[in-house]
């Protein structure tokens, strides 16, 4: 009896977690903050010097 209620609150629980996350998404979305895209590492460190964030680097390649 205890595994089968264990096992009905486990399956329950990566549904949870994608609401959570939805629902942290849209916090996000609301804020109205923007990315702005650049290209060149050394404008992206003095912003985020100054502004305090951190910087996000995305590399790409198609081979």
């Amino acid at each position: 009896m205890f595994n089968s209620v264990l096992q009905k609150k486990l399956t329950l629980l990566p549904a949870f977690g994608i609401i959570l996350l939805m629902v942290a998404s849209m916090q996000v979305y609301a804020e109205g903050d923007t990315v702005e895209w650049g290209t060149s590492i050394e404008e992206a460190q003095l912003q985020a010097v100054e502004s305090g964030k951190p910087i996000m680097m995305d590399f790409y390649t198609d081979w």
